[in-house]
């Protein structure tokens, strides 16, 4: 329903799509965006490595926003090679690899870079939101592994044509950008309950350790210790 509870709905016409709010569009993603593919330069050219500009690989795609990478590429590379120079608010998308097996990694340049062959670059046509669609494809997780396949080599691949086909539910641009906004502050949220209770978890196993070592080392007396009556098969309640 997006950002309104009481939106009018439709049927998307999608089956698992299923209802959109009346106002929504449904494209696919090869109406809405430019794809653009990678490539690796020759190793035997020096001057095409080692420069400024980040040339990402699945091994890179661990962040949501990217703009770095373990290599590099020089102009050289992009003038003498099939690489291209991926723009600011492209979503990156990982479409070989056995990470596919469990996951579909997808990462919002906010630096120009470039990428190998085992990605993939949407570029957002003017009436789509960079980080919306970054949201969108990462919801459609599930739907895109069902739609993965293993290559003659057992490697996992998701079909060109089949990432480009895929339809997706469509606000206008000021939508979009609340939704993506919203969905930030709420991630944003989340991130900081599960880092305190990571915090609070290394804490009690430090004093765990703590306790158990003064027991063991006689620094506590344990011995009129009486085990409490909700201790059940060796746990304490």
């Amino acid at each position: 329903k997006g950002l309104n509870p009481d939106a009018p709905m439709r049927d998307s016409g999608i089956e698992w799509l299923g209802e959109i709010p009346a106002h929504w569009e449904v494209k696919q993603i090869r109406h809405i965006t430019e794809q653009l593919g990678g490539g690796t330069p020759t190793k035997d050219n020096a001057s095409f490595w080692d420069g400024e500009i980040p040339w990402v690989s699945p091994k890179d795609m661990k962040l949501d926003y990217i703009s770095e990478s373990q290599e590099r590429v020089t102009e050289a590379a992009i003038v003498h090679s099939s690489i291209k120079l991926i723009p600011i608010g492209s979503v990156l998308i990982v479409v070989r690899g056995m990470i596919l097996a469990h996951s579909v990694p997808t990462a919002l340049t906010t630096e120009p870079v470039t990428i190998n062959q085992d990605m993939k670059a949407l570029v957002p046509f003017r009436d789509l939101d960079g980080d919306f669609l970054l949201f969108v494809l990462k919801g459609l997780r599930d739907y895109l592994l069902s739609h993965t396949d293993s290559s003659a080599h057992g490697t996992k691949c998701l079909a060109t044509e089949r990432l480009e086909r895929t339809s997706i539910a469509l606000p206008n641009l000021d939508e979009q950008r609340d939704l993506a906004r919203l969905l930030k502050e709420r991630l944003a949220q989340i991130d900081s309950l599960s880092e305190a209770a990571n915090g609070v978890s290394a804490l009690l196993q430090e004093r765990r350790t703590a306790l158990i070592s003064a027991a063991v080392t006689g620094k506590i007396d344990v011995r009129g210790w009486v085990a409490p009556e909700s201790v059940v098969e060796g746990v304490v309640a």
